[in-house]
């Protein structure tokens, strides 16, 4: 009688575990915003607010850059007046 409590005990934990472990839940997935992108800065403000589009490290305090998330129509505006030599707002 203990025997068959043992077994069932063993079978019914096992089956918990099974069922536990198959479920078809869908993947978290993270939705980039299109109106978002990633730019790497230096952590200490280095050159003023300047970005890359790659990791590397900052040419002035040679710190790993760190990613950061902005606006795209910011990253448009400091293109366009980066061309002209106008600050951005002015």
């Amino acid at each position: 009688m203990i025997m068959i409590r043992k077994l069932f005990l063993a079978f019914a934990c096992g089956l918990t575990l099974w069922f536990m472990a198959c479920r078809n839940d869908p993947p978290n997935q993270l939705h980039h915003d299109p109106n978002y992108t990633h730019v790497y800065s230096c952590p200490m403000d280095c050159e003023k607010s300047k970005t890359y589009e790659q990791p590397s490290r900052c040419p002035v305090c040679h710190m790993k850059l760190v990613q950061k998330e902005i606006p795209v129509k910011d990253l448009k505006q400091n293109a366009d007046s980066s061309k002209t030599g106008k600050k951005p707002g002015k």
